[in-house]
């Protein structure tokens, strides 16, 4: 195996997609800036498209496993392909430049020292979280989360973690090692998540030729030892087992999604 396109792993229809992931901190700035209004400051929320990271599904199969397209690692090594974004881990809206101390304040809700504040400087009362606080419990109840449940990232990545220590998987890897070092006796690399590493040869800005080559033996020896067949079936065989003695809590994270995501919807149709 060594097609991922149409590989969808168990834990994915409870992980927001890529695309939803935009829409909620999108609406996230939208109240963000009604609720900075209010209190006299001024917070843009962003304009044009919504931006995504690349991923094509909410476990990034297309990435989960490292390179598995022949074509494109003959032809773009490890590098992304053109027109395609690398996968990003995505982060909070960060303040803007040039906000004061007191617009800060009324953002966060935190005093300069972290501590929480419950008013600004004029004794107006503050959310709790400031106005990101505020926003963010507009759309999922708790001015502290936003997003994935702690327990659905805990599932995708502990099963991705806990595989690679899986004898079966560790099985196939010391098989590709041995497959890739018999191609090429500089290849000594343990297992598929090595290559290419941290070498500064493979930083340029494109693919040189040994860095194809590389990469071209990656993906044939994962096609000679089914490293991705084998690796993708446990992990898939691990977050089964989790989410058997979850079943409750998972019902409440798709009921969860389905929130948060009408809320989003609410927040920028009154954008419009």
């Amino acid at each position: 195996m060594l097609d991922v396109s149409s590989l969808v792993l168990p834990i994915e229809p409870y992980l927001f997609t890529d695309r939803q992931v935009g829409r909620l901190f999108r609406a996230k700035a939208v109240l963000t800036e009604s609720c900075m209004r209010r209190f006299g400051h001024s917070w843009p929320a962003p304009t044009g498209p919504i931006p995504e990271t690349g991923t094509l599904n909410p476990a990034n199969t297309a990435h989960r496993y490292g390179i598995t397209d022949p074509a494109k690692a003959a032809r773009y090594g490890y590098h992304p392909v053109p027109g395609s974004a690398p996968p990003q881990v995505r982060s909070k809206p960060t303040p803007q430049p040039g906000l004061g101390p007191e617009a800060m304040l009324v953002l966060r809700g935190l005093n300069q020292d972290g501590t929480p504040s419950v008013a600004d400087s004029r004794g107006r009362r503050l959310p709790a979280g400031g106005c990101q606080g505020e926003a963010a419990k507009a759309l999922s109840g708790d001015p502290q989360r936003l997003g994935n449940r702690e327990l659905v990232a805990a599932i995708n990545i502990g099963s991705y973690r806990a595989s690679q220590r899986d004898p079966r998987v560790v099985a196939v890897f010391r098989a590709w090692s041995r497959c890739m070092k018999r191609q090429n006796n500089d290849y000594t690399y343990a297992d598929p998540t090595q290559a290419p590493g941290k070498d500064p040869k493979f930083n340029g800005p494109t693919a040189g030729r040994a860095e194809l080559a590389l990469a071209s033996t990656d993906v044939a020896c994962k096609r000679e030892t089914n490293v991705i067949g084998v690796w993708s079936s446990v992990d898939a065989a691990y977050q089964r087992r989790e989410m058997a003695a979850k079943q409750q809590e998972l019902a409440a994270v798709k009921k969860d999604i389905r929130t948060q995501l009408a809320n989003a919807d609410h927040a920028l149709a009154g954008r419009r």
